[in-house]
């Protein structure tokens, strides 16, 4: 009987034994955990590297067009940089070397900010070669008479035919009457802080007619495109006179207004 007892002993640890070693074989190993299973780190994201060397910068426009903005930099872009606009969201991606995207940023800072005022004044002077002694000139153009003496002694005779001035803003279109017969056109299409000069596109003097019906119409005579320095004055004929001793001058004056 005692035998037979420890004989069943030995049967049920070697029947254990066993149990235990088949239910380990059918477990996997951690490094055979499948990469969903509960309690397994998921791989990192792989991210596409950037070309070596380069960065990238968001610009987003406040004041200038993301078209014009464009133009400016791409002079100064590096030869792998690149550049991406986005009208519809006023930005610019431009990918390029650190220095250069330093140079960029500057630009760009320089250049986006708010449009600028400037008083554009206008006299319109009416010069003839008389025989007789001439009046004197009136103190408004007598500097410009000077200038005009300097350029040709033809003249002796000087007569204001109009003097206006008004107020622009850079990127809007401006006009004024100068004078009965004559008014003034024109856009002031970028102020340059670096050089102080306003460039207007398009300046155009214009001349009244009217018809033998007495319907009234405005006839370009001068059709120009002027860079000005900041309050200088700039002088050019807008028109001879036919048949006469007589022409017609254009003084023009932009001066920036200071915040």
């Amino acid at each position: 009987m005692k035998r037979i007892l420890v004989v069943a002993g030995a049967l049920i640890v070697a029947l254990f034994v066993f149990v235990r070693a088949r239910v380990e074989a059918q477990q996997p190993s951690p490094s055979e955990t499948p990469a969903g299973s509960q309690g397994a780190a998921a791989p990192a994201p792989v991210r596409p590297a950037g070309p070596p060397g380069l960065g990238t910068k968001l610009f987003n426009l406040r004041y200038r067009k993301v078209d014009d903005a464009y133009l400016l930099i791409s002079p100064y872009l590096g030869p792998r940089g690149s550049i991406r606009t986005q009208p519809a969201q006023r930005a610019v991606t431009v990918v390029d070397a650190p220095d250069n995207l330093q140079k960029i940023a500057a630009l760009i800072g320089a250049y986006d900010v708010p449009p600028r005022s400037v008083q554009v004044s206008v006299q319109l002077i009416l010069a003839s070669a008389r025989e007789s002694a001439a009046a004197p000139a009136p103190p408004p153009i007598r500097g410009v008479i000077d200038k005009l003496n300097a350029l040709s002694t033809r003249w002796n005779d000087y007569q204001m035919v109009g003097d206006a001035r008004v107020l622009g803003t850079e990127g809007e279109r401006s006009s004024l009457r100068v004078g009965d017969d004559y008014k003034v056109d024109f856009r002031i299409d970028q102020v340059s802080d670096e050089n102080r000069v306003i460039r207007f596109k398009p300046f155009e003097l214009q001349r009244r007619e009217v018809s033998v019906e007495g319907t009234e119409r405005y006839t370009p005579i001068v059709n120009t495109v002027l860079n000005l320095r900041d309050s200088q004055l700039f002088i050019v004929g807008a028109s001879k006179i036919e048949r006469s001793n007589r022409a017609l001058f254009m003084t023009i004056t932009a001066s920036l207004q200071r915040p």
